[in-house]
């Protein structure tokens, strides 16, 4: 039985698609638009239950010159997480299967070290906790406001790019502080 993730008909980009695109085919805007900062080159993985959600996720990365792909489970993100070394993730708390720890788990023990932000409706310091101890970088609020989903996801890359230590420990502790 497929899952609802995988029996959605979507208008959006499948992680699955785009990795088997021709290799001369650019994940990135048309030369034409692009601006020469990497953060507007920005490619995300989504791994997000709710199509309401996805459409205002695509909207928000589509006004920031960023690059959303949707994947239907943890092994389909792992998988192109491995192949496109995306330094974020967006992860939806109520996913069927796993659940949200084994998955954030899963992805934040990769070799490309992306940050794992949990996406849920409700968020406070012991969730921020214990996303945090499973390996995550920080939780967004739903329903998503452009303003927090632009300083998260600028947050997790700023940190990304700089390669620092542990990603489970200090991590975004402003945001802490938010919730």
């Amino acid at each position: 039985m497929r899952s609802k993730l995988q029996a959605m008909s979507s208008p959006f980009t499948r992680v699955a698609d785009f990795l088997r695109r021709k290799k001369s085919s650019s994940p990135w805007r048309s030369s034409s638009s692009i601006d020469p900062s990497p953060l507007s080159r920005l490619t995300l993985i989504g791994l997000i239950a709710e199509d309401v959600d996805r459409r205002v996720l695509a909207g928000i990365c589509r006004k920031n010159g960023w690059s959303l792909l949707f994947a239907g489970t943890c092994e389909e993100a792992r998988a192109a997480l491995d192949k496109l070394k995306a330094p974020v993730i967006l992860c939806d708390r109520d996913l069927p299967g796993n659940g949200w720890r084994a998955t954030v788990e899963s992805l934040a023990s990769s070799p490309s070290r992306a940050c794992i932000i949990l996406v849920s409706s409700v968020a406070d310091t012991y969730l921020w906790n214990e996303v945090a101890r499973t390996g995550g970088f920080d939780v967004l609020c739903k329903p998503f406001r452009e303003d927090e989903v632009v300083r998260t996801v600028r947050l997790a890359w700023s940190y990304w790019n700089k390669g620092s230590g542990d990603l489970a420990i200090g991590r975004a502790g402003d945001s802490a502080n938010n919730l």
